[in-house]
């Protein structure tokens, strides 16, 4: 049956004679919470059903004791306030947001780490010059015949030479390490993380522009990665299946000497030096490759039997005159929404007339 104006009128009626009894019938706030936790709430995307039966539990019994003071609407609305504020956006924002302060403090750690064996290597650097120079001094003030003394000498300087021939290997190892901590994502290792990417693509735009050589990005999104991974197989699960990902996403990017990196959550960025055509091109090889990908994840140790399959929307922008770096990424990012609102598992190339 459908329902006409007069239904409603009378509903809403109704809802006013509810609260009259309750002695809220005088505020239009009250009526609003009413409608709010009755009919509104129940098409919203962001919650569960569980969440939206729980606000309505809560609502009906603050209601149900009928006090229509503004002390009780003023909890009511607090109550509200809290839930709108948890749902599965803002709880994956605030994840990010520990994920990133978690990266940020294991950076500062490293940095640290880096700076105080660097002050004790110079100390230890400083012990060995003064102690080189004593035994040269003691060398060259003995009573060794010269043919003596220069061997001995030479001994001296090749000690110290192997010395810091081994301790210079060290340190190129350390600061390979901090290279990588400083560039590269904590959870999808070895692609890099947001912050390289600003700085790469900066460069890449700068050679753009020159006309030096073609680039373009691609941007790649996880399809259903909350309701068909995260929610059904667990969080732990959608890290491995992002891993995965990020492996195929790698391997392409070393073949062809492209710049592979996380932009934010289960989107990842290539930057390529290729015109769009065969950008787009390359796109559609890495989409069928992870269609075809059969994830298994690990339960108890062991393999799954039945493997996870996932696909990615993949949006390409190439560069044009007077793109900015953000403009290019903004450009492939909307190609990739686009895809997402045409059926998913697909690759879209932006174009400045098409739609976004």
């Amino acid at each position: 049956m459908v329902e006409t104006s007069e239904d409603h009128a009378c509903a809403l009626q109704n809802l006013c004679g509810d609260l009259h009894k309750i002695g809220c019938g005088e505020d239009p706030a009250w009526l609003a919470v009413l409608l709010f936790v009755r009919d509104l709430v129940r098409h919203f995307s962001l919650f569960s059903d569980v969440q939206k039966k729980a606000v309505q539990r809560f609502v009906f019994r603050e209601l149900a004791r009928r006090d229509p003071s503004e002390r009780q609407l003023r909890r009511i609305v607090t109550g509200l306030e809290g839930f709108l504020a948890e749902n599965s956006r803002t709880a994956a924002l605030r994840q990010a947001l520990a994920a990133e302060k978690k990266a940020t403090h294991a950076l500062a750690e490293s940095v640290s780490a880096f700076l105080r064996e660097s002050l004790a290597s110079e100390r230890e650097r400083g012990k060995l010059l003064g102690r080189f120079g004593c035994e040269a001094m003691g060398t060259l003030s003995g009573e060794s015949e010269p043919a003596a003394m220069v061997a001995q000498l030479r001994g001296l300087v090749t000690d110290m030479l192997t010395h810091y021939r081994e301790e210079a290997l060290a340190w190129e190892q350390k600061a390979n390490q901090l290279e990588k901590t400083v560039r590269v994502d904590p959870l999808l290792a070895p692609l890099h993380n947001r912050r390289a990417l600003d700085s790469h693509l900066r460069q890449a735009i700068a050679g753009a522009a020159d006309g030096q050589k073609p680039l373009s990005v691609l941007m790649i999104d996880v399809d259903n990665f909350k309701t068909s991974i995260n929610d059904v197989h667990g969080h732990t699960v959608g890290d491995d299946v992002l891993r995965a990902l990020a492996k195929i996403i790698d391997g392409h990017a070393a073949k062809n000497g492209w710049f592979a990196a996380r932009y934010g959550g289960d989107e990842l960025v290539l930057a390529c030096g290729l015109d769009g055509e065969t950008a787009e091109f390359h796109a559609d090889a890495i989409r069928l490759a992870v269609q075809q990908y059969e994830f298994r994840p690990r339960v108890g140790g062991t393999f799954a039997g039945t493997p996870i399959r996932f696909t990615v929307s993949i949006g390409v922008a190439a560069y044009e005159s007077g793109m900015t770096a953000e403009d290019l990424v903004a450009a492939a990012d909307r190609a990739m929404y686009r895809v997402k609102g045409t059926g998913r598992n697909n690759v879209a190339r932006f174009a400045a007339a098409a739609p976004a």
